[in-house]
């Protein structure tokens, strides 16, 4: 068995725009919802059914020129506290106050060419 995750409590693969995504819920239960060409924060994962998109708390496109790489229907290849590995090699870091997409591990450790910054609310993880 596997040591749980202190920010991420769950991944669903699931459709949005009838486009694959992968929805990371949180502990707190807010979700990051990966896209190929966005990343979005949602209330929970009844707000993503929302018509009015009231749920919807931020929102982010990635770089035209760097969308995430989805393979039957999956981006994560691995998680550990706030660091998410996608199978393309990019790296998404959840920080307290945003989430940010990185080209690759080493730019993300560096906090360089950022391809995506998504604004979060506080995250508790006690």
């Amino acid at each position: 068995m596997s040591k749980p995750d202190s920010i991420i409590a769950q991944i669903i693969n699931e459709t949005l725009n009838q486009e694959p995504a992968q929805l990371l819920v949180l502990h707190n239960g807010l979700v990051i919802a990966l896209t190929r060409q966005s990343l979005g924060c949602f209330k929970s994962l009844n707000s993503l059914s929302d018509a009015l998109g009231n749920g919807l708390l931020s929102h982010a496109d990635i770089q035209p020129n760097s969308p995430i790489e989805f393979e039957n229907g999956i981006c994560v290849a691995t998680h550990t506290s706030g660091y998410v590995g996608l199978l393309d090699g990019k790296a998404l870091l959840i920080k307290p106050h945003k989430a940010c997409l990185y080209p690759n591990n080493h730019d993300g450790l560096r906090g360089l060419n950022c391809l995506a910054e998504l604004d979060l609310p506080p995250i508790d993880v006690h």
